[in-house]
């Protein structure tokens, strides 16, 4: 754990994991993630392979020009935990997701209680742009175009998958911090993008 803390340190070090988290199953290549963190090609190789020693990212390969196979570098695993003792912050949102299934009226108080949540956050925010930037504060990356709203790294990933509600709740959330930001919307999740992420229809009160 020590030598993870210390791999993901960095500021530029953390921006390629978490670049590298969007990206997976595919991974990424030296030259992708210079060219994400801005950085010379052999710099980037010295993160990735820090990263790697780290057990953060995977070594692998790839068809590469001419034939040659390109190296890679994927994050297959969870989320990466740091605290101690570890918090069980997953296992907490499946049971109660799991308990939700089926049951209309605690679903229905659950959204209530996460869309204030997100009014809170979003106290302070004014417009569509401020309440995005308002819910990238819990470690998501938040997209909003047009009618829809892409978090590109979905901060419940993990918990969300088979089960719904909690794509329903994290929608209730955006949903109050557009409000509180001045911003009347429906928000309803559309799925996962494949990549890590997962997208919401955002439908903006005429």
């Amino acid at each position: 754990m020590d030598l993870a803390l210390r791999a993901i340190a960095d500021p530029t070090r953390r921006a390629i994991f978490d670049h590298a988290q969007r990206h997976s199953p595919m991974g990424v290549t030296v030259e992708q993630a210079a060219a994400a963190a801005r950085i010379h090609r052999s710099v980037a190789f010295d993160h990735l392979e820090m990263l790697a020693d780290a057990g953060l990212l995977s070594r692998g390969e790839r068809a590469g020009r001419r034939g040659r196979p390109a190296r890679t570098y994927v994050h297959s695993g969870p989320a990466l935990q740091l605290s101690y003792p570890a918090r069980q912050h997953l296992l907490l949102a499946t049971v109660l997701a799991s308990a939700f299934l089926g049951r209309p009226g605690e679903l229905r108080a659950a959204r209530a209680a996460a869309r204030k949540a997100g009014l809170e956050l979003g106290s302070r925010a004014r417009g569509a742009s401020s309440a995005v930037r308002a819910l990238s504060s819990l470690g998501g990356r938040y997209l909003l175009k047009g009618e829809e709203l892409h978090a590109r790294n979905c901060i419940f990933r993990e918990a969300c998958t088979g089960n719904p509600a909690v794509c329903t709740v994290h929608a209730a959330i955006i949903e109050g911090a557009l409000d509180a930001a001045g911003v009347t919307a429906s928000v309803s999740p559309t799925g996962a993008d494949g990549a890590g992420g997962c997208r919401y229809l955002v439908e903006v009160a005429r």
